[in-house]
């Protein structure tokens, strides 16, 4: 039996699926070229993630993450250095933007991505775009306009 083009899409939808990268709607749909596209976005913010560019101009972060230290931490550190306190945050930003830095820091730990569907319930990209690293950390965001 031969392996179609028809085989190809469907496993490699199926493999991002299970792999956090992409949502059931989009396995789901019966529109190939929302798949596709949704694929392709999947992969380049895996590739964005894995030849991350840091710094931005202006910035005085380290060029890569120093050795031993994982993006997490660096996430926590950066997230820590501009809030304080996690209770600072949720006094600041509200309970639900803490819940997604959360998210966000579990994401960024199994390196799959967030879905912000509601921004006016948490102002978790307002955060993430105030960290040094805001261009490494967006890649584990996805916004979902629906």
């Amino acid at each position: 039996m031969t392996y179609s083009c028809s085989d190809f899409t469907g496993n490699l939808v199926n493999h991002l699926f299970a792999n956090g990268l992409i949502t059931a709607a989009v396995v789901n749909s019966d529109d190939l070229e929302h798949q596709a596209t949704a694929a392709m976005e999947a992969i380049s913010n895996l590739a964005q993630r894995a030849n991350a560019q840091l710094p931005l101009s202006g910035q005085t972060v380290p060029a890569t993450i120093p050795q031993g230290q994982s993006r997490s931490t660096q996430f926590m550190d950066e997230l820590l250095g501009a809030h304080e306190t996690l209770t600072g945050i949720a006094e600041c930003k509200g309970a639900r933007t803490l819940a997604d830095c959360m998210y966000m820091l579990s994401a960024v730990q199994k390196g799959t991505s967030i879905e912000v569907h509601h921004p006016t319930e948490s102002e978790i990209l307002d955060v993430v775009q105030s960290l040094p690293s805001a261009s490494l950390w967006m890649t584990y965001v996805h916004e979902v306009t629906e």
